[in-house]
């Protein structure tokens, strides 16, 4: 990893990191913590999902 692309993705992280408490916040007062905790492990999910597709043929695990 260049030391650009670890600079842009440390600040996507941080970008990600200080916007979900207004999302979080916001989605508490709509709905339950549960269905919140839900919806929120779902996304993440599907965030996840094309990374393990494409990279099938590496062995992460072994």
């Amino acid at each position: 990893m260049t030391k650009k692309t670890s600079l842009v993705s440390a600040l996507l992280c941080c970008f990600i990191w200080g916007t979900t408490f207004i999302a979080q916040d916001t989605g508490m007062d709509n709905i339950g913590p549960y269905t919140f905790n839900g919806v929120r492990f779902m996304v993440g999910f599907l965030a996840l999902l094309p990374i393990f597709f494409f990279d099938r043929k590496k062995k992460f695990f072994i």
